[in-house]
Order: structure tokens, then C-alpha cells, then sequence
């Protein structure tokens, strides 16, 4: 069976994690506070239409349809926007009673995110995942992208770890630098990305 690459952040093991807030049996993961075009969230079966100030929860899918874009601000003051046709899930989002401490494990199964992650005191996990690896991150401004049987990451501020699932090996990229990884194989070595790289990523994830 294939085995799939993943990214992940920095992380320290934690107990204690609970979600902000719950409601009825469904629990709270963020906020929609920009879009534009068609966008849905998807669970159990279940489809529904986005709009402004509607809550996601621990365990639907986004679902950007082609030229629409979404942004999300996450239980823990994290900043997600997806550009058009980008699917990600929130398998979990648990912030601990004092909200320095978090455990966000999302899975980007095709399109492009920014994640801008709020700083915590504490060292915690911000965890993305897609069909060609995983990405591990701090308090970090980043991009990444999910293609069939590759992806790629870019660095704002911060840095990222990138780790293949199928070898186990993994790169450090830095700010300003970014990092490809093909389905069953080592990362590429990270270089330093141009203004322009950086420019197009930023113009398809912007919601403004």
C-alpha cells in the first residue's frame, strides 16, 4: 500500500485539549470571516453553503468551488484562507484551558492554503497533512499546496518542517525559502523563493 508524506509543525506532547466551545453535540473550530463565490463545508453526508460568520466544526471539510476563495479565523485566533478549489478538513482544533497550548491537525486534500498561526506560549502542534506529505509549524506565515502525487511549501515568516511519509525524511525550511516533495520520495532541499513565487501565491489566497 502506498504510504503518504506528511508536514508537520514543532510540537511538544499535551494533555488537557478541549475545543473553545461546543455547539448542541458539534464542536466549534472557527469562524468563516471572508469569502467570495461559492463555498460549502461538508460532513456525514451532509452539504451546506458558507457565508459570512458561519462557524466550522471539528470534523467537516471546506470545499472552495473553482474561482471562489475562503478564510477562516481558527478557535485560537489562527488565520486559514484557501484559493479556489481547495478541499481541507478539520480533523481537530483543541486549545487547553488556558489557551496556550494547541493541537490542530488539518488535512489539505487538493488546492492551495496560507496559514498565518497565532503565537502561543506554549509549544504546540499546527499539523497539515495531504495525499504527498505533512508540515509541522510554529507561530508561522506559510503556504502550501496539494497536487496529485506532489506538494509544496512556502515560507513568509518562520519556518516549516516538511517530512515524507513514505521515507521519513525531512527539511527545515526558513522564512523567505520554500521546499517540493514528490509522492514517495525525500524532499527537494529548500531554496530561497522569489518575490515573484511568493507574489502568486499571495494573489490566490487573497480575499480582499
Amino acid at each position: 500500500m502506498r504510504r503518504r508524506t506528511v508536514i508537520t509543525a514543532v510540537a511538544a506532547p499535551f494533555l488537557g485539549f478541549f475545543p473553545i466551545r461546543t455547539f448542541g453535540t458539534t464542536q466549534y473550530a472557527g469562524t468563516v470571516v471572508a469569502l467570495s463565490g461559492q463555498c460549502f463545508a461538508e460532513a456525514g453526508g451532509q452539504r451546506r453553503a458558507l457565508r459570512m460568520g458561519d462557524p466550522i466544526y471539528l470534523g467537516e471539510t471546506a470545499d472552495v468551488s473553482a474561482g471562489g476563495k475562503l478564510q477562516l479565523r481558527m478557535a485560537d485566533g489562527s488565520i486559514i484562507s484557501l484559493a479556489s478549489g481547495s478541499r481541507l478538513k478539520i480533523n481537530n482544533f483543541g486549545i487547553d484551558t488556558v489557551g496556550q497550548k494547541r493541537d490542530a491537525r488539518l488535512t489539505l486534500t487538493s488546492g492551495l492554503l496560507r496559514a498565518i498561526v497565532s503565537p502561543l506560549r506554549e509549544l504546540s502542534i499546527f499539523e497539515v497533512d495531504c495525499p504527498a506529505g505533512t508540515a509541522e509549524v510554529g507561530s508561522t506565515d506559510w503556504f502550501m499546496e496539494a497536487e496529485p502525487g506532489s506538494m509544496r511549501v512556502g515560507v513568509l515568516a518562520g519556518r516549516v518542517i516538511m517530512t515524507s511519509l513514505a521515507t521519513g525524511r525531512r527539511v527545515t525550511i526558513p522564512s523567505r525559502w520554500g521546499a517540493h516533495l514528490e509522492a514517495g520520495l525525500d524532499p527537494v532541499p529548500a531554496r530561497l523563493w522569489s518575490s515573484e513565487e511568493f507574489a502568486e501565491v499571495i494573489a490566490r489566497t487573497d480575499v480582499s
